[in-house]
């Protein structure tokens, strides 16, 4: 199940989709896919990866592999969901923390269409416990 926002809200969402994670665990071959329709090439964007996570996420970072729709290669990114201490960083209440991770800074669409982005975690675990839904949100500047 995804839930996808396309609008113009005031901090300028131009895309916003969450993919549901089984609660049995993000497998490692499960690829996330989130196609993103640009019009305006003029523009610049950022592009950030939202996690959420429960409190049994067993980690204090994340691994992922991302194949950037607008460079056409496979990125490999890591981000930190708690600091040195343990407590997460982000938004949180109860089991559900939100944490933005930013993925690409004042990007540019060569041309119009639609821009495919793929997304994996890149831990070692073949079922990554913890991670309840992830989404990527495009935002113009």
């Amino acid at each position: 199940m995804s839930i996808t926002i396309i609008a113009a809200c005031s901090r300028g969402t131009v895309y916003s989709e969450f993919r549901h994670l089984p609660l049995n665990g993000w497998p490692a071959d499960s690829v996330l896919t989130y196609k993103v329709n640009i019009t305006d090439t003029v523009a610049h964007y950022d592009l950030v990866l939202n996690v959420r996570h429960g409190q049994n996420y067993p980690y204090q970072n994340i691994w992922f592999f991302v194949e950037n729709g607008l460079s056409g290669q496979t990125d490999t990114l890591e981000y930190y969901l708690a600091d040195q201490r343990g407590r997460w960083l982000g938004n949180g209440y109860g089991d559900r923390h939100d944490m933005p991770c930013l993925m690409l800074r004042n990007a540019q669409f060569p041309h119009a269409g639609t821009y495919i982005f793929k997304v994996r975690h890149g831990m070692r675990d073949e079922i990554l416990l913890g991670i309840g839904e992830m989404g990527l949100t495009v935002e113009k500047q």
